[in-house]
């Protein structure tokens, strides 16, 4: 039986934790010298410090939090959704996605200043866990989960609706900031679920095609363009053990 938890997902769930007692204490030290808000205001996601060369920007963000209550609803959405996408996409892969959903979905606020002239500070792991969100949906969507406290069920497809609702409501309450970076991992994620498979369909053709050249043989690709069961893999279809594509 496999582990419900993967090594991906522990490493990111340990480290966030670590980064966020960093960040309390750093906090501490800054009030205490005068200088407030100076570690999120570095090292969180503005988009003017951003577009004026902080670059390290969309990923230092996600390992801030604006409290205890924060941090624990996003390493829980981790630890729920992010296996089942790791196994998938393998723990090197999942390292790229996580990382890539969550800078590509805080980008987004930057039409908050382009925009409104809006310049806000964004921390947390939400563009990432969205991202995770819409990943897991992709491979598994008609899996059930119950709404707690509500003697509710829902299918990952139906999640991803409901938390769409959410922000489109929490937006016309003013919350553009915190919900142009959600909907953009969601986006992210939606994206690079269907650029995978892509590239590496692509990748394997051009080795394919590389191989026959230097063997002067004919060209071992089926007539479907892709070796036997291949096709499966790359579609998402889910099958009792999921190959990991960085192998």
């Amino acid at each position: 039986m496999e582990p419900r938890i993967t090594k991906g997902v522990r490493f990111l769930i340990i480290s966030t934790g670590i980064c966020f007692a960093v960040q309390l204490i750093l906090e501490t030290v800054a009030g205490l010298t005068g200088l407030g808000d100076l570690p999120s205001f570095v090292l969180g996601f503005n988009p003017g410090l951003f577009l004026r060369g902080m670059i390290w920007q969309p990923v230092t963000y996600l390992f801030l939090h604006t409290g205890l209550l924060h941090l624990t609803f996003n390493m829980l959405w981790l630890y729920v959704f992010g296996p089942e996408v790791e196994r998938l996409l393998g723990t090197r892969q999942f390292y790229f996605f996580y990382l890539a959903c969550g800078a590509l979905g805080v980008l987004t606020t930057i039409a908050s200043l382009a925009i409104f002239g809006h310049n806000p500070v964004v921390v947390g792991a939400s563009g990432a866990i969205m991202g995770l969100l819409i990943a897991f949906a992709m491979v598994d969507p008609d899996r059930e989960f119950m709404l707690f406290p509500l003697p509710v069920t829902l299918s990952a497809r139906g999640l991803v609706f409901v938390v769409i609702a959410i922000n489109i409501l929490q937006a016309a309450q003013g919350g553009r900031d915190s919900v142009a970076t959600h909907l953009g991992g969601l986006g992210a994620g939606y994206l690079l679920m269907k650029a995978i498979p892509a590239y590496h369909r692509w990748r394997r053709s051009r080795m394919l095609r590389h191989a026959a050249y230097r063997e002067k043989g004919p060209d071992p690709t089926p007539p479907d363009g892709m070796p036997d069961g291949e096709d499966d893999i790359l579609e998402f279809r889910r099958k009792p053990s999921p190959p990991r594509w960085d192998d």
